[in-house]
């Protein structure tokens, strides 16, 4: 008998089952958590480079006249976007992190090392309370909703709508949501600030290492060579997101435009 022929009448003499990866059971819905994260991905870039404007008042005020414009003509636009694939990417975020949890050796796949996999879903978790600060002040989707809704008076000062105010105030109403939130106090102020530096950069690791784990989910990576040059492609991606959030971030927390307000 051959060594891969199995013996009907010998269970002893059975071929033993292939040991098969453990992240098998999650391949759908990780392939579309990775297919949502390439537009939220895309979202991102153009988001940063219109906050890197911020550099120049004035022309970030434009770009943000040209938006607010464009967006008038197209009602819906934003919340089908930009929020329903945010939501749904932190619905299957959620998912996939109840079902693998936040144990450091659960990955058993080869999709990047242990550590990386484990810096995925802590930067997850830190991206959606970071999401959920940014998004629930500066917009009116956010605090100013739950004001409506309350009334309550410790949330007055989103009685007119989130932070940001894109008519004409652009500038200085991104610089009170990044750089003076808290008022008068600086220490405040800079825990504010600090967490949005942190907030971006772990949205571009996460953007960055999802997208080239994703791309090995995908089957568009699939040979060690393949993997390493796609890897290369992945940590460029990283480098430009995280230079673009703390060009944009030092814009409205330490330029000189925003230290004058």
């Amino acid at each position: 008998m051959t060594p891969t022929t199995a013996c009907k009448h010998h269970p002893q003499l059975q071929m033993a089952p292939q040991p098969t990866c453990a992240c098998q059971g999650l391949l759908r819905p990780r392939r579309m958590h990775a297919l949502g994260g390439l537009w939220i991905m895309c979202f991102l870039f153009a988001h940063l480079a219109i906050g890197v404007t911020g550099w120049w008042p004035k022309t970030y005020q434009r770009n943000t006249d040209v938006i607010q414009r464009a967006l008038g003509r197209l009602p819906g636009f934003t919340p089908i976007i930009v929020f329903l694939p945010l939501l749904g990417q932190a619905v299957s975020g959620i998912y996939l992190l109840r079902m693998e949890g936040m144990k450091y050796g659960v990955k058993k796949c080869n999709r990047g090392g242990k550590l990386r996999f484990f810096l995925q879903r802590a930067t997850g978790l830190a991206i959606l309370a970071f999401a959920l600060f940014h998004v629930g002040t500066l917009h009116a989707w956010g605090l100013h909703a739950v004001y409506q809704a309350t009334h309550l008076g410790a949330l007055r000062r989103y009685a007119g709508g989130g932070l940001f105010q894109a008519g004409g105030a652009a500038f200085r109403s991104t610089v009170e949501g990044f750089g003076a939130f808290c008022g008068t106090s600086a220490v405040g102020n800079w825990m504010v600030a600090v967490w949005c530096l942190l907030g971006g950069c772990a949205t571009a690791f996460h953007a960055a290492n999802g997208a080239c784990s994703g791309g090995i989910v995908w089957g568009l990576a699939s040979t060690p060579e393949t993997k390493r040059r796609w890897g290369y492609v992945c940590a460029a991606i990283g480098i430009v997101l995280m230079a673009m959030g703390a060009v944009a971030w030092y814009a409205f927390t330490l330029s000189g435009a925003a230290r004058a307000l």
